[in-house]
């Protein structure tokens, strides 16, 4: 049986559980020690909270504590620098390549657009079957550890757990094992 939520506790305090729902709750307290000490402290805490005075906010409170508070500095828009930046670089290469190859602007533009055309026909092909790959690896690999994991609960309900703790144990002893002689090997290999 599940420990009690502290909302649940809240909301049976302030009498607002149904009747079957009090119920279950008065027969979980009634089993668990410690959801009986926890629900006689929020009782405590409300009892307290209840027994203080009433206070007023002042009206002008927020604009106060905003007042007070330390101006911040406006930072700059950060948008515009890469913009600018990024439209000059492409004006300077356009007018570098018109200049190299003599041709005009409308054919570098054109040639431009064959070129960036072309490397999204080959890239663009490319890049879906990678997502797709990536899908099925995805879904390969959630299957295999769904497997995996439905396989060692299977093996864990057959093994007794002093028989779970050995081979725990076993396995962080071989993975140090291996990290280490790998690591062996490699600074051997440095070595030769």
């Amino acid at each position: 049986m599940t420990c009690l939520r502290p909302d649940r506790m809240d909301l049976y305090l302030e009498g607002e559980l149904d009747e079957a729902e009090r119920r279950e709750l008065e027969a979980h307290l009634d089993a668990c020690p410690a959801c009986r000490r926890s629900l006689e402290d929020r009782r405590a805490l409300n009892m307290a909270v209840a027994g203080l005075p009433p206070f007023d906010i002042p009206p002008d409170f927020a604009a106060t504590v905003l007042s007070r508070l330390p101006a911040g500095e406006r930072p700059a828009p950060g948008w515009l620098a890469p913009v600018v930046t990024g439209t000059s670089i492409l004006l300077a290469g356009l007018l570098g390549a018109h200049l190299l190859t003599g041709e005009s602007l409308a054919d570098v533009l054109v040639s431009l657009g064959r070129s960036v055309i072309g490397f999204l026909s080959l890239a663009l092909p490319l890049f879906a079957k990678a997502l797709e790959l990536a899908r099925v690896f995805i879904k390969l690999a959630g299957e295999m550890g769904t497997a995996v994991l439905k396989a060692l609960g299977g093996l864990t309900s057959l093994l007794r757990p002093q028989i779970l703790s050995f081979i725990v144990v076993l396995a962080i002893v071989l993975s140090f094992l291996v990290l280490f002689g790998v690591k062996k090997i490699v600074s051997l290999g440095e070595r030769s």
